[in-house]
């Protein structure tokens, strides 16, 4: 064989190899080649929801007559035990249905692989910082669930509460207001009396946020006329569907069961009120697909393929119409005349609040619930509580002590990092 033949040979093996290179990290078949393969996908969606589900599936089986979709619906608490378990083992799910809550925990034990973006599906800046951690995408988002502000039309004529003294002032008036004060539950007030709770580098900055006149609002507020504030969350919106209350505060999954028992008219959703600092700023949870980090090359790309599929525009206006779940891809416009619920949800989460993944979120949220029940059972003054809240995370993620930023006469414990 010539000099030439040689180069020629290595050339083509050189091609060849790189594209197989940018092929297994894109996770993208060829153009023009058709899928075929089995993949397998967990989620924990109830039955109403699989139906819809299923019907998406076999959309895309008929699109891609060589794929086979696996499917496994568990008990949402069982979920990510299981997953856990069974990916551990080598042999978990393709694709995982799943909080976004799970990211830290997932990508930790190598459970999952970053999804690369080449600008197919869209995502939001918000839905962005949700699906982020360690600067790679982790999966893609498929919808979101901000809590927003339920209304019972037939007691509130005029327009819903739009800042916390309309709210004041009609709970005195006889339209009460009950919701759960608790830290993920009632985080949508820090924002009205003050800044976010995490300055835009991630910190966990108690000094200047709207944290401590946030709980002396509802330290105030739940000894008002009209204003429940009760951590029974079943027993609340029982009050709601039986009409004893006008507002109820709450995320989009409670919509089937109000519709099943008040009916669809019967209530409507509006945005949370805004107080003398801004907009209400809930938390933003987020519903999206993890790509499991040891499937094989080719169930590698059949679980981005799906999961780009079930992120496009088509099934997110299929899941908004017959499930009411608000469209995390940015593209879908939500119309307010045709789905006026969902709309309220949406334009909600314009303004929600991701956690940084950076953060150990549970012990974040169980530190954040006592420095709530701290300051509205009076066992201590909304400074302390939001004081020992900081403490608190700082013990239980000591890396992170850097980037606590305590409020003014709040120190570290002795000894502490």
């Amino acid at each position: 064989m010539g000099k030439a033949q040689v180069k020629k040979t290595l050339s083509l093996f050189a091609i060849a190899a790189i594209s197989l290179i940018l092929f297994a990290c894109q996770n993208r078949p060829p153009a023009g080649q058709n899928l075929s393969g089995r993949i397998i996908v967990w989620h924990s969606w109830n039955s109403t929801e699989t139906a819809v589900l299923e019907d998406v599936f076999k959309r895309f089986e008929e699109i891609n007559p060589g794929v086979t979709i696996i499917r496994l619906a568990l008990a949402p608490q069982d979920l990510l035990f299981r997953f856990r378990q069974s990916a551990q083992e080598g042999v978990g799910p393709d694709l995982l249905i799943g909080s976004d809550d799970w990211i830290q925990e997932l990508v930790d034990a190598r459970l999952i692989r970053p999804y690369i973006s080449d600008g197919t599906v869209p995502v939001s800046a918000l839905a962005q910082q949700a699906i982020s951690y360690q600067g790679e995408w982790y999966g893609l988002p498929i919808s979101l669930h901000p809590y927003a502000l339920y209304y019972n039309k037939s007691q509130v004529e005029d327009s819903p509460a739009r800042t916390l003294d309309d709210l004041l002032l009609q709970a005195a008036e006889g339209q009460r207001v009950a919701f759960v004060p608790r830290f993920e539950d009632a985080y949508w007030g820090i924002r009205t009396t003050g800044s976010n709770l995490f300055d835009p580098a991630g910190n966990l900055d108690l000094a200047n946020s709207g944290l401590v006149p946030w709980l002396a609002w509802l330290t105030m507020a739940q000894n008002r006329p009209g204003i429940i504030l009760n951590v029974d969350e079943a027993s609340l919106q029982e009050l709601f569907m039986e009409g004893r209350v006008a507002y109820f505060v709450a995320g989009p999954d409670k919509q089937a069961l109000f519709e099943s028992v008040m009916g669809e008219d019967a209530f409507g959703v509006a945005t949370l009120p805004s107080g003398p600092s801004g907009t209400a700023g809930p938390l933003l949870p987020v519903e999206m697909m993890y790509l499991y980090e040891y499937s094989s090359p080719q169930q590698a790309v059949l679980a981005r393929v799906l999961a780009e599929f079930l992120s496009n525009q088509q099934q997110g206006i299929r899941f908004m119409r017959d499930l009411a779940r608000v469209p995390a891809n940015p593209l879908i416009t939500v119309d307010a005349r045709i789905y006026p619920n969902v709309s309220g949800f949406s334009r909600q989460a314009n303004t929600a609040v991701v956690l940084p993944n950076f953060w150990d979120k549970a012990s974040l949220i169980a530190a954040g619930n006592r420095a709530y029940a701290a300051a509205l059972s009076g066992a201590l003054t909304p400074e302390s509580a939001v004081c020992i809240f900081g403490q608190e995370v700082v013990a239980a993620q000591p890396a992170a002590a850097d980037r606590v930023i305590l409020p003014a006469n709040c120190t570290l414990p002795a000894g502490s990092p």
